[in-house]
């Protein structure tokens, strides 16, 4: 295939973005989408090379892989060696476990999938402290090259209408699925192949000559600018609310498409800025610089600890992205390719690349294998970082999305049954309940759904419209089963403060949690209807409960703190960082007061007890750790060993002398506040 220099220039126009985006500077929150044109460029270029070979009749399967080895190992071998090299000095046992996990997955071209797994969304703030999350589009193109050159054999020896044919059903198909599903499961969307197939097949499209030819130069000029805002707009304008892939991909991958063919039509105005020289030289580091940008960022997070890097160090990880990515193509990419390394054999490069992979292999199953290579730290410090984890949990027991049967704890054969329903923060009081339970002699139910109040016939605009509909649906059948269950006692805990507040706490990064009405046709511009909401649901389950002759028990917020614990006590671990005092009082009532005044309220209802906790652990300050422990894992759950010391007492003295099941009694109607 010809070399086109434009296309280079579009690797430059697809990396910037995302590592624009990734070092956190404004104007870029949508560069993300770099990433789908380069799954065009791939797609246009190797589907262009296989098809002329094997209509040549000279295609080989073992010299298409061979080049991918080239083109692919040496850099990312590199990478992966200084990323397990910085993860033994910067990184704690857990997180260091966990990116040897995700190496082992890189080797295998399956970190999409691990990621999917084990990280959350793609756009949750925790995911940009992983070195190798960026790996997961290299693994999703390397799939995709597993089978279609073998479908592609196929084809071309039924002809040019049933390769097209069957090249557009595939992206059609998989347009369509990730239409579908990015609503409905939009981590998976992002990862996995199936939901991003059409993206390189469009670029396979326009390689088998699907598009028109010999068109006027006003038309590609046109197609070509217009592919250019595409682009553009959409880097500058998406962001982590973006309903992506599906839909939202379509302007970037058509623009991608539209650079492409214009530039193969003849000469564009596009295309000569696209060729200028120093856009087409980024172009040319563009795998590199992907490759080293990402792990550069994350451990700079990691060793700061924080998710938005100061501009300082945007610029700084920016242009030691840079140099890594030249000094990696200068002596890495381009001897295997062009160099002195091109003379290696078939049989060498096969051998290297087994070499290669078996070493980080081995080396990450080491780490993995080891905890983390928690060898590193004395037992004190290892017990420390491990303090830092979220209250223990049975398996199976939380995000259940069929609670009509919840986990029992307690004394599972008792008469007494309550139930715990909540949160994540229900889910950390867990194993206080569970001994509460056991000493006085109750089977304790638990169901918990993350991220989701027990406030039925609301949505939260921080959620996909996925996980609000499996919210509702949770609520909604919580609630039939608190009424049918045969419970004494309904115990109800949340992190209250976000809902009603509808906004984060002190250093936490995330979107603002607008509350709407299920069936609402949009949320709210603001959360000045949070409280009023949040009272409505709230006294209507309450209502429902205690009309049947079941009591509640309304667990009010723990402290939350200005500033991340967990975060803090890695700092203190792994850089002997001084931990930050504990908060004032008045810090937590001022976040609390408009919660507490609301759940106050509510507990007028006759059959309600409301259970304090921020005046029983406060004094002057709010205790956050001592010298052995944690107490909580960031700002707002508590460790095992904060609920342990500093809410169980309170709650067990609270429910020492909570009455037996209520007769059925009428509710009455609270004041509002």
């Amino acid at each position: 295939m010809k070399y086109r220099p434009d296309i280079d220039g579009l690797r430059a126009i697809a990396v910037l973005p995302v590592v624009f985006y990734h070092a956190g500077l404004p104007g870029f929150s949508g560069g993300f989408v770099g990433v789908d044109v380069f799954f065009v460029i791939s797609g246009y270029l190797i589907t262009g090379i296989l098809h002329k070979e094997m209509l040549a009749g000279h295609f080989s399967i073992l010299s298409f892989y061979e080049r991918r080895a080239r083109r692919i190992l040496p850099a990312l071998f590199l990478v992966l060696t200084a990323s397990l090299a910085a993860g033994w000095v910067w990184l704690a046992p857990e997180e260091y476990g966990a990116m040897a996990g995700s190496a082992g997955a890189t080797l295998l071209f399956a970190s999409n999938m691990w990621f999917w797994q084990n990280s959350g969304g793609y756009f949750d703030g925790a995911t940009d402290y992983l070195p190798l999350l960026h790996t997961w589009s290299l693994a999703v193109e390397e799939q995709f090259y597993i089978g279609f050159p073998l479908l592609l054999m196929v084809l071309v020896r039924l002809g040019r209408r049933a390769t097209l044919g069957v090249t557009l059903a595939l992206v059609g198909g998989s347009l369509a699925l990730a239409i579908w599903a990015t609503p409905q499961m939009p981590s998976a969307s992002f990862y996995l192949l199936p939901t991003r197939i059409w993206e390189l097949g469009i670029g396979s499209l326009l390689a088998l000559g699907l598009a028109p030819g010999n068109v006027p130069r006003w038309a590609r000029e046109t197609v070509a600018a217009i592919g250019l805002a595409a682009i553009v707009l959409a880097a500058t304008l998406y962001d982590a609310s973006t309903s992506f892939p599906g839909l939202g991909a379509l302007p970037p991958v058509l623009g991608a498409a539209a650079l492409i063919w214009a530039g193969g039509q003849g000469r564009t105005l596009t295309g000569r800025l696209l060729s200028w020289r120093p856009v087409v030289f980024i172009g040319l580091l563009s795998y590199s610089l992907y490759l080293w940008h990402w792990p550069i960022m994350a451990f700079a997070r990691n060793r700061l600890l924080l998710v938005e890097l100061p501009a300082a160090w945007q610029a700084g990880t920016i242009l030691l992205a840079f140099a890594a990515a030249w000094a990696s193509w200068r002596f890495v990419e381009r001897p295997f390719r062009a160099g002195r390394a091109r003379s290696l054999g078939r049989n060498a490069i096969f051998a290297l690349s087994g070499v290669g992979t078996g070493a980080l292999a081995a080396a990450a199953v080491a780490v993995f294998f080891t905890g983390g290579a928690e060898r590193r730290f004395t037992p004190d410090q290892v017990a420390e970082l491990d303090g830092i984890g979220l209250a223990p949990e049975v398996p199976d027991c939380r995000n259940r999305q069929d609670p009509v049967r919840p986990c029992t704890f307690g004394n599972p054969d008792a008469s007494r049954r309550w139930l715990l329903w909540g949160d994540s923060h229900a889910a950390a009081l867990l194993p206080v309940m569970d001994k509460i339970a056991g000493a006085q002699n109750l089977a304790l139910e638990f169901a918990s759904e993350a991220a989701c109040p027990p406030l039925p016939g609301l949505i939260r605009s921080a959620r996909e419209p996925g996980q609000r509909a499996k919210c509702l649906q949770f609520n909604d059948r919580l609630v039939d089963e608190a009424l049918s269950g045969g419970y004494e006692a309904v115990i109800l805990h949340a992190r209250w403060p976000l809902y009603v507040e509808g906004k984060r706490y002190g250093s936490e990064v995330d979107e603002p949690s607008i509350l709407a009405l299920a069936g609402a046709s949009d949320f709210p511009p603001d959360a000045s209807g949070n409280p009023s909401l949040v009272y409505s649901s709230l006294t209507g389950v309450l209502r429902r409960l205690t009309s049947a002759g079941v009591r509640v028990v309304l667990v009010a917020p723990v402290p939350e703190l200005p500033w991340d614990v967990g975060l803090a006590t890695k700092a203190s671990v792994l850089y002997d960082t001084p931990m930050p005092p504990d908060p004032a009082t008045n810090l937590v009532q001022a976040r609390q007061a408009r919660t507490l005044q609301l759940l106050a309220a509510a507990a007028e209802m006759p059959g309600v007890r409301l259970v304090h906790f921020a005046a029983g652990i406060c004094d002057s300050t709010c205790p956050t750790h001592d010298a052995r422990s944690a107490f909580y894992r960031d700002n707002n759950h508590m460790t095992a060993e904060g609920e342990r010391r500093l809410v169980a007492p309170i709650l067990a003295e609270a429910l020492a002398d909570w009455p037996p099941r209520a007769a059925k009694t009428p509710a009455t109607t609270p004041g509002t506040s």
